[in-house]
């Protein structure tokens, strides 16, 4: 598989982005202090004494500090960022060549091709269409997909189909996203709740019973946006309209009642009691509410809108020590919660939204005070590093992505591979 990066030094100036109309949710000195934040941390990752990433991945390697330096560019008009994520993109395609890489769009090279194609689109650079052959390699993949493979987004089909969803409407797209849809129709399972994908047992983790995950990131609220996206291109509608409508169900009909009303547990099995998660991306309320909102969007659902916002204004009152947050990451961090309150505030206009994401902002700069670049980052309460290493995911570019995207006019396009983006992608012009 071939793909070629626009050569460092070539990449053009990102120009500014005029008649924007999307309002940022920070002003005055905590704009300032966001901004700093993402400035910084992303100074960081361009050090002569920083190590290079140990990989190459989207996730934790190469392909998110391009992003993220991407994103930045486009939203800073710097030619330095844009170099800088040029060279890291040739960093991880060098490492495509020659690293065994599975499929997975966090960890795998599929990840790598979405960064390239995001990238292009943030420098504004109009290439030769380089992914063909990746596209042949995933519509074979998909012809062929293993009964116990995952389904889900980080390592699964949910991850193909977002990947597909950024190359629409080129040639492959079509091809890859309906192969997605017709791999979840077969292992979708059915009851009088609706539609719901099983988890099984893995190998290395004896301790998960199998069940019923209902996170973004590795369950049925990943699913639901993708196909929620896949139906307002008009694709497979008899297919993807069920499948939606029953997993959108089947959600709602799981939440566990507690005292401050229902909310999102981590999983559903047999001979265990549902408990509610986390506050996070990754598993709870904040992230499953992001999602059903985007779906709700793409469908023109306003009861599951009402729904999601329910569940966001509950999540965004839970108190800071019940949320479970120890660290400032996208995953399940702070800069995590800040970027879903504040993506579900521009869906919502829901003021306690706004809120909270300006609470979670200031959490992440207290726990990420870094005055100048190459200073360390502070120790959380607990002891734990605030950036779990570089990483897009966990590390200091997600933290970097998140701080820009509140302070700036400038759509934050990144988060389309968290399936919380509010950019479309039916109105885009093929090439």
């Amino acid at each position: 598989m071939r793909m070629r990066a626009v050569p460092v030094g070539d990449a053009p100036v990102p120009q500014k982005v005029t008649g924007a109309s999307r309002r940022p949710l920070l002003s005055g000195p905590l704009s300032d202090q966001a901004r700093h934040l993402a400035g910084a941390l992303n100074q960081t990752h361009r050090l002569p004494s920083t190590p290079a990433p140990n990989d190459a991945s989207l996730a934790s390697g190469a392909a998110g500090l391009a992003v993220c330096s991407g994103q930045l560019a486009r939203t800073r008009s710097d030619r330095q960022a844009a170099d800088s994520a040029l060279t890291y993109l040739e960093e991880a395609i060098g490492m495509l060549a020659t690293e065994p890489l599975t499929s997975s769009l966090y960890s795998g090279f599929i990840g790598i091709a979405w960064a390239v194609e995001l990238v292009d689109q943030l420098l504004g650079v109009e290439g030769e269409y380089r992914d063909a052959e990746i596209d042949d390699v995933l519509a074979t993949l998909l012809q062929r997909y293993p009964d116990n493979a995952p389904y889900d987004l980080i390592n699964g089909l949910t991850g193909l189909g977002v990947y597909a969803l950024a190359r629409w409407p080129r040639l492959g797209a079509v091809a890859c996203v309906l192969g997605v849809v017709e791999q979840l129709a077969q292992r979708a399972r059915h009851d009088s709740a609706g539609v719901f994908w099983w988890t099984p047992v893995p190998r290395r983790h004896p301790y998960w019973p199998g069940g019923v995950d209902l996170g973004v990131a590795h369950g049925i609220a990943g699913v639901i946006p993708f196909l929620a996206r896949v139906h307002r291109l008009g694709l497979a509608q008899g297919t993807v309209r069920p499948l939606l409508d029953g997993a959108v169900s089947w959600l709602l009909a799981h939440m566990v009642d507690t005292a401050s009303g229902p909310t999102v547990p981590y999983f559903v099995t047999k001979g265990v009691e549902p408990a509610p998660a986390r506050s996070a991306w990754c598993y709870g309320d904040p992230g499953v509410a992001a999602a059903l909102l985007l779906a709700a969007h793409d469908a023109g659902e306003p009861a599951w809108a009402a729904a999601a916002t329910g569940i966001a204004v509950r999540a965004a009152a839970r108190p800071h020590d019940q949320t479970g947050v120890t660290d400032a990451g996208l995953c399940h961090g702070s800069a995590g919660l800040a970027h879903l309150f504040n993506r579900m505030y521009e869906m919502t206009a829901e003021p306690a939204l706004a809120e909270a994401a300006r609470f979670w902002i200031e959490r992440t700069l207290e726990l990420c005070s870094i005055t100048e670049p190459g200073r360390d980052a502070t120790l959380t309460d607990a002891g734990w590093p605030a950036c779990q290493g570089s990483g897009l995911l966990e590390g200091t570019a997600g933290v970097a992505l998140a701080m820009e995207a509140a302070s700036t006019t400038v759509e934050p396009l990144w988060d389309q591979m968290l399936l919380v983006s509010n950019v479309g992608t039916a109105g885009r012009h093929a090439r």
